[in-house]
């Protein structure tokens, strides 16, 4: 598998692991949206809360934010809906402080679930903050880690959180892994964001599966369509879930599984970046897709494996009716 194939599963992780939306819109207080914060007018919204950074000559301003704090890890999301753009944090601890790579386990490729990306919308690679001696990159000295993130304030009374954070992104130019791009994001902060202790999905989703022949209730189910593709995600518990991605115009119709093909699905056991396992076979049949209500409806199977990792689990039985 390619380098470029591996860091476009990590981002994956995490696009399905942060972020839930629904054609822009809020299906949670947790969900802000400052209809004024875009290009022609930055800063300008009227919403509670405020997420931002430099980088490009620029400052960048997310005009839908969404935040979660639990105590199992903190997960926060800054969007510019007009263009697509999003920066993902997540940190695997839930309290005020300081946070860099060396405060976690960095002995795997690309550490924990501790992690800065930001994605440029229009269907290419992200940019991810990494550890930079992990194996993958530490052949490129031209990229320096500069990752801190400090949570500042968690206001459990009105529940909001504020922060800084700065990270130098990196990604592979192309297929091979021979060549990095790199983009420093400086000044980042978020302001008084509501946050949530989980993102609860609209009441009529549902979603089940087995796992190694035992069943799986989803106890969250949400479905994200973002940059071209469908993500419909089955969580139960703070971390453990199931997802599947196809494009966005799907049509009903038998489609195969592949490792990071078009057409994909994972089974994350917990958020360290030893615990996802992507699918090597399988297939999703969808049987009805209403894009005017945004509806989809459909069937799944696959195998599942990792890099780094013997073991494989069979997702068997998997049905989904949701809502994105």
């Amino acid at each position: 598998m390619s380098k470029f194939k591996y860091l476009s599963a990590f981002l994956l992780l995490f696009t399905a692991f942060t972020f839930t939306s629904c054609d822009n819109e809020p299906i949670d207080s947790n969900v802000v949206i400052n209809p004024g914060e875009d290009e022609e007018n930055p800063g300008g919204g009227t919403g509670t809360g405020q997420f931002k950074v430099d980088f490009d000559g620029q400052t960048f301003v997310a005009n839908i934010t969404q935040a979660i704090v639990n105590e199992d890890y903190i997960a926060i999301t800054g969007l510019k809906s007009s263009t697509g753009q999003m920066f993902q944090i997540t940190i695997p601890e839930g309290g005020v402080g300081t946070y860099i790579w060396d405060n976690f386990d960095t002995t795997n490729p690309l550490g924990t679930s501790f992690a800065m990306i930001y994605s440029q919308g229009n269907g290419t690679s992200g940019f991810l903050s990494v550890y930079e001696d992990s194996p993958e990159f530490s052949e490129f000295p031209e990229y320096t880690d500069s990752a801190v993130i400090a949570i500042t304030e968690i206001n459990t009374q009105n529940k909001t959180i504020s922060g800084t954070f700065q990270f130098t992104g990196i990604r592979f130019a192309d297929v091979t892994g021979d060549r990095v791009e790199i983009k420093t994001f400086t000044n980042g902060s978020f302001t008084n964001l509501s946050y949530a202790a989980d993102t609860p999905s609209p009441s009529n989703n549902t979603f089940s599966a087995k796992v190694n022949g035992a069943n799986y209730v989803a106890t969250n189910v949400t479905a994200i369509d973002m940059m071209g593709s469908i993500s419909i995600i089955g969580r139960r518990g703070n971390v453990e879930n199931i997802s599947i991605n196809v494009p966005n115009n799907i049509a009903p119709g038998t489609y195969s599984l592949s490792f990071m093909g078009t057409y994909n699905g994972m089974y994350t056991i917990d958020n360290s970046g030893m615990g996802s396992f992507m699918s090597d076979t399988g297939s999703i049949t969808i049987s009805s897709h209403d894009t005017t209500n945004d509806k989809i409806i459909g069937t799944f199977n696959f195998d599942a494996g990792s890099l780094f990792s013997d073991d494989e689990y069979s997702i068997t039985n998997g049905s989904f009716n949701v809502e994105y």
